[in-house]
């Protein structure tokens, strides 16, 4: 009979280490899961987050278009006599003091040809 009992303790003992086994081995499966499903979850969010600020952007988007259209009945189109035409005025050559002198001399040596003759 002492004999039986140890043999049922062995017995005993190891089912409880299966089951402390078991135990540890699962809890890792699932603290792994969690994790997975953690990383997941935050990328829907960020997901959820950027499609909502899409929504605002379209939104907005197209409100603008719509008032454009509403608008569009209050710009009168133009016609030619609307329009008011400015004379272009030349801007002035810029020329410093030393071209303006080459300038006149050389004028003064064309017209000092045709003064020869006196």
């Amino acid at each position: 009979m002492f004999i039986n009992a140890r043999i049922y303790c062995k017995i005993i003992d190891r089912l409880n280490i299966t089951i402390i086994i078991l135990i540890l081995f699962f809890s890792f499966i699932s603290l792994n899961s969690q994790r997975k499903w953690t990383i997941f979850y935050s990328s829907m969010i960020d997901v959820r987050n950027k499609n909502n600020n899409i929504i605002d952007y379209i939104s907005k988007t197209e409100q603008y278009f719509l008032n454009e259209i509403d608008h569009q009945h209050d710009i009168k189109k133009t016609s030619p006599d609307d329009l008011i035409y400015l004379k272009k005025i030349k801007e002035k050559e810029k020329t410093n003091f030393f071209s303006l002198v080459v300038k006149e001399m050389s004028k003064g040596f064309y017209d000092g040809r045709y003064q020869k003759g006196y």
